[in-house]
């Protein structure tokens, strides 16, 4: 448990936050002085699924979690976004696709969870609401408030990210001749799986396969021949094993548009 605590607070410290520990729990701070924002993190829950998980799965729990904390914290101090409803939020809600336990990291900063819709078993998509400066995680306390279907929710970020991917070019992904990446670098560029058969309908075809390694990748192939597929599981492996927030080794299709897993790989 120790080096499982010493690896939380290293993630934490990679994020640009301030970590503490105390008794098995972590004070945490983003930024100095007196704007500094401040969470006591208990990581007990973390630490039990960590317990119950294959080796493969412990550095993207805990990045999960670490990135749960983190986007808790860049809401302003006196925002007033967790009053907001659904109308005064619907402008500036976008999706982001992260490890389960971002739920918690959350929690363990606002009391309540992030409200997330699963993706996959490894993937799920949770919501911000943009605010200037910094953002609000969509908590489900929030989302139980605005009355709103989980449908309109996911369509209304959904519209949101389509008409900031669209005008995006794909481009090669490093040595791998076949693999291109889909890049932003805005914190949604996993979660442009959300959009992208629609985006790009006409690259889209039955041998399309994509990953997403991390929340800031989307690797794709469009013919899922042996040689592309081979291209793309190592390219995948490649960012998992060295990303300082990895997400998933499973390459996905595309099933009326939506992400579905069809090869689970795991280390």
């Amino acid at each position: 448990m120790n080096d499982h605590l010493a690896y939380i607070a290293e993630s934490l410290r990679l994020a640009n936050l301030h970590p503490s520990e105390v008794a098995g729990t972590f004070n945490v701070a983003m930024g100095r002085g007196p704007s500094a924002r401040k969470a006591n993190v208990d990581p007990g829950a973390l630490l039990e699924q960590i317990a119950e998980s294959h080796e493969d799965r412990i550095k993207p729990l805990i990045s999960g979690f670490v990135s749960g904390v983190e986007h808790a914290l860049l809401e302003p101090r006196h925002s007033k976004a967790s009053e907001w409803s659904f109308v005064e939020s619907a402008g500036a809600l976008m999706p982001i696709y992260q490890p389960p336990t971002f739920a918690m990291g959350v929690e363990a900063v606002h009391g309540h969870p992030a409200w997330v819709q699963p993706v996959s078993d490894e993937v799920v998509c949770a919501y911000v609401i943009r605010i200037s400066p910094g953002l609000r995680v969509l908590t489900t306390d929030q989302f139980e408030r605005w009355g709103a279907t989980a449908d309109r929710v996911f369509a209304g970020a959904r519209s949101m990210l389509f008409h900031r991917t669209r005008e995006l070019q794909s481009r090669q992904f490093e040595d791998y001749l076949h693999v291109r990446r889909l890049h932003a670098g805005d914190g949604h560029d996993a979660a442009r799986a959300m959009v992208y058969a629609d985006a790009f309908y006409a690259q889209v075809g039955s041998g399309l396969r994509f990953s997403l390694p991390s929340p800031d990748h989307l690797l794709v192939i469009h013919e899922s021949g042996e040689g592309n597929l081979d291209q793309l599981r190592a390219a995948t492996d490649d960012v998992f094993e060295t990303s300082d927030a990895p997400m998933t080794r499973s390459i996905f299709a595309f099933e009326r548009s939506r992400p579905v897993v069809v090869e689970e790989r795991h280390g």
